[in-house]
């Protein structure tokens, strides 16, 4: 992929493609041109573009309905920052991962099967690194806002009740050792179509719908669509551990409204709220600290910059923020094939 100038901004109708996908990810290009009043083709070829550069990008992420989330900072050794950056990308349970300005190097977030599995992923694999020198760990107790439901805010409330999707209770559907290659394969492209799938899988389309189906009805796999944050003209994300003396959850219903929120959890620990925001400016940052300081419940213990975000549910990101490769995202400890 050839980046592009970090001053770089889609245009506004490459943006309504954007979030159309992320309501629908696997929207066909005939039910997108009906919402967008943009012919088929064209729709398609903005897509390609936007791909090709990095700039935009869907995949699928196996992770199933059983999992707890951690997020890390991780203090290394000065001559082996990038080492343990590169190490750290490698890694398919980080989901998450930024090399950030302050007392630690790297904020991480971190799936793992349960508290067992997340302390040895702590305590023995990372731990073992010669070029970490300490880890904090916290873990996700609630997610009010993240990735997934982020959206640039381009499409009309008719657009948006076009590509809605019904909700439905989730079936008891589960892995199979013979997912493996149809998970790999939306893992790196979630638009793929179903005749490539099968080509890739050895089967045929049929069974590919219908398997897809399966797992996307029993949310053991979810699609999503994103974004560089250059591309949307937010490309300063500032990461804010606040303490919240009173509810958690009245804090999240109101927060999670604001458009800068990108990533809103309560945590475990003294930070009991982990919030991340994409900005213009780091002015901004400011001015989103004045807004939560109003709030009378809340104390910001600590903000650090994201000075380079590596990775992103699966997709590897440049300097400049854009595409530039993939490792699937895997639960640590699951033991079978999305390990």
């Amino acid at each position: 992929m050839k980046p592009e100038s970090d001053a770089f901004v889609i245009a506004e109708s490459d943006l309504e493609i954007i979030n159309a996908l992320q309501l629908n990810p696997r929207a066909s290009w005939t039910q997108l041109s009906s919402v967008l009043d943009m012919d088929s083709t064209t729709i398609a070829r903005r897509w390609r573009r936007l791909v090709s550069n990095g700039h935009s990008w869907v995949n699928a992420v196996a992770i199933g309905r059983t999992h707890i989330f951690g997020y890390l900072l991780i203090r290394t050794t000065q001559d082996a920052v990038a080492d343990v950056g590169e190490r750290l990308r490698e890694l398919a349970c980080a989901y998450l991962l930024a090399r950030t300005e302050g007392e630690y190097e790297y904020f991480v977030g971190v799936v793992a099967a349960d508290q067992k599995s997340l302390d040895a992923l702590v305590c023995e694999h990372l731990a073992a690194d010669p070029g970490i020198l300490s880890i904090r760990s916290r873990v996700g107790v609630k997610v009010y806002r993240d990735g997934f439901s982020w959206e640039p805010g381009a499409l009309g409330q008719a657009g948006r009740a076009q590509l809605a999707t019904a909700a439905a209770p989730a079936d008891p559907t589960v892995f199979r050792e013979s997912d493996g290659a149809l998970l790999e394969a939306l893992g790196r492209d979630g638009r793929a179509s179903y005749a490539r799938l099968a080509a890739i899988c050895g089967t045929n389309e049929t069974a590919i719908r219908r398997r897809l189906a399966q797992l996307t009805a029993s949310r053991q796999l979810i699609f999503r669509c994103d974004v560089s944050q250059q591309a949307v003209g937010l490309p300063f994300e500032v990461i804010f551990d606040v303490a919240v003396d009173g509810s958690t959850d009245e804090l999240g219903n109101l927060v999670s409204s604001w458009p800068e929120i990108r990533l809103l959890v309560a945590t475990t620990g003294t930070a009991n709220m982990l919030i991340s925001v994409w900005l213009s400016s780091l002015a901004q940052s400011l001015v989103v600290e004045d807004r939560l300081r109003r709030i009378g419940s809340v104390r910001i213990l600590d903000r650090r910059v994201s000075l380079y975000p590596m990775k992103r549910f699966g997709q590897l990101l440049g300097p400049s923020g854009v595409a530039e490769g993939h490792v699937p995202v895997a639960i640590w400890g699951a033991g079978d094939v999305i390990r």
